[in-house]
């Protein structure tokens, strides 16, 4: 008889179908993070038991031999399979690089070799012996290689199983669950593989290790088909959360990071192992969101993350309350705006230099108004806006029924002073003469140079005899001023004539007319004198 089927090469059969079926289950579900390993890991084991079923079910010592080597093929790869997808699973896969990853497929490399070569060396197996009548059963004499191949395999799956359960530990409810049941998976294999090893069967000679697998399949078809694992981390929000440009940071109700998307860890700079640290220590450097963390309502917040390189990010924070009258979580979703700010201020700084070049246009076109109005030698105001300013003065003194007085003076002799002491001194003289005239004027009177040594000044809301008063003050005061390159003994002198509206000329030049008649009238008394429009008259 070359086969013969007894109750372990049935449930090793069994179990075959089952994780075959599995891994076909997975592998749909492939697009979720880990669970196209997940789906290799149970093809590997459909082909562990189904390689073990022949080997339990062949009579003849040389073809359970030849079997049970090829069972050393999955032997290896299973471990492997199943720290990949820890790591993968809780988010650690950056960890494997190409060397590394390289490195964790030596172990199915020895576990082949030495078991294909056994015969060279008896490291694997030393003896064989037969089990229990009726169970068809060889027991394996053991040597050091299996021992220390069996603490490999085992370190690989206390290495995934300490990070599933860490995993589990920070995860949020939903992911947690997963994990735990992935742990109780792997338990069951885990603990007869062991005890195997140990020789603790209570069988002799029956290799727990694939049978158990047949428990484990049972723990991912109740997960996979009626409670939906790996479903509850679905696609959608591998896709659009993980996914998404802004960031996701949820804070739990004892304010510790409950979870993170890779863009809430570019944009804070969050170390990837972040789940389960404070929330107050991993985002100090931001102070403005702890402040803003409000049980009550949604708040906003805008911040910068850093200013070099420059990092702006727009921050909403809503409270998250699984059960009423309960300190709440909080969710926070941030956007960076950096663009937008930097185009903003880009945009504001362009304003500004746009209103510099406007303040400046302003200021060039008042420079050239003031050029165009102003004598360039006196500082005054120029004969064009006499001009352009007397008629709007006359029009509102007509309308508010007040005098206007218009002063006409002429420095005596003044070819004379410029012959004397030269042009110098007589510019210098109108210079002084104008410096006075500013001085002596008011915000709305109009000192301005009419012509050569002529100035004109217009005193709105002014009768004669205050008019009067001011030339006569200016022309005593003309004898003490002091100007460079004209003696002390001979100072200037200057007659003045004044006219008022409306008496003496309704229009404007009617009124200069007047008192330029009156000036003539002052050159003809002798000089040095002031003479009113009203004598010109009389």
């Amino acid at each position: 008889m070359e086969w013969q089927w007894t109750p372990p090469a049935i449930i090793l059969l069994t179990t075959c179908g089952l994780s075959f079926g599995l891994a076909i289950l997975l592998f749909r579900r492939r697009k979720i993070r880990g669970v196209s390993t997940l789906a290799a890991l149970m093809a590997a084991v459909a082909y562990y038991t189904l390689v073990s079923t022949f080997e339990a079910a062949a009579v003849p010592l040389s073809r359970k031999i030849l079997f049970s080597k090829l069972e050393y093929v999955a032997t290896g790869c299973v471990p492997v399979l199943f720290l990949l997808f820890a790591l993968r699973f809780t988010r650690r896969g950056a960890w494997l690089s190409r060397w590394r990853a390289a490195a964790l497929w030596v172990l199915p490399l020895a576990t082949v070799s030495l078991a294909a070569t056994n015969e060279l060396h008896h490291w694997i197996w030393t003896d064989f012996t037969a089990g229990p009548a009726g169970l068809n059963i060889i027991i394996y004499g053991h040597g050091p290689a299996f021992y220390a191949l069996i603490l490999t395999i085992y370190a690989y799956l206390l290495a995934g199983s300490v990070l599933l359960i860490g995993f589990a530990v920070r995860s949020p409810a939903d992911q947690r669950r997963q994990s735990v049941m992935v742990l109780l998976a792997v338990a069951v294999p885990l603990v007869c593989g062991i005890l195997y090893a140990a020789g603790a069967n209570m069988i002799p000679g029956l290799n727990l290790a694939p049978l158990s697998f047949a428990a484990s399949g049972a723990v991912f078809a109740v997960g996979v088909v009626p409670l939906r694992l790996f479903r509850l981390l679905p696609v959608a929000r591998e896709r659009l959360v993980e996914g998404m440009i802004d960031g996701i940071l949820v804070i739990d109700a004892d304010r510790r990071i409950a979870d993170v998307n890779p863009a809430a860890r570019r944009l804070f700079e969050l170390p990837r192992d972040i789940l389960g640290d404070d929330a107050a220590q991993s985002l100090a450097s931001w102070s403005q969101i702890e402040a803003a963390l409000d049980p009550g309502h949604e708040t906003h917040v805008e911040i910068a993350l850093s200013q070099d390189p420059a990092l702006y990010a727009d921050i909403e924070l809503a409270p998250l309350r699984a059960v009423p009258d309960e300190p709440p979580g909080f969710l926070i979703v941030a956007r960076d705006i950096t663009r937008q700010r930097l185009a903003q201020r880009a945009l504001e700084e362009s304003n500004e230099r746009l209103k510099d070049h406007v303040r400046e246009i302003e200021r060039l076109q008042e420079e050239l108004r003031e050029q165009a109005i102003r004598d360039s030698l006196t500082g005054l105001y120029n004969r064009r806006h006499l001009n352009e300013m007397l008629p709007r003065i006359l029009r509102r003194a007509e309308r508010d029924g007040l005098p206007v007085s218009a002063i006409l003076i002429d420095l005596d002799h003044f070819k004379a002073v410029n012959d004397r002491y030269g042009h110098g001194a007589g510019d210098a003289l109108l210079e002084e003469i104008g410096r006075q005239l500013a001085a002596r004027t008011r915000p709305e009177d109009i000192a301005c140079r009419y012509g050569g040594e002529e100035f004109a000044l217009i005193l709105p809301h002014t009768p004669l005899a205050v008019a009067a008063e001011r030339a006569e003050s200016l022309r005593a005061a003309l004898g003490t001023f002091l100007v460079p390159g004209i003696a002390p003994d001979a100072p200037p002198t200057l007659s003045a004539g004044i006219a008022v509206f409306p008496e003496h000329g309704a229009t404007q030049d009617a009124l200069l007319r007047a008192a330029d008649r009156a000036l003539y009238r002052a050159k003809a008394a002798g000089r040095d004198c002031v003479r009113t429009a009203v004598e010109t008259s009389a």
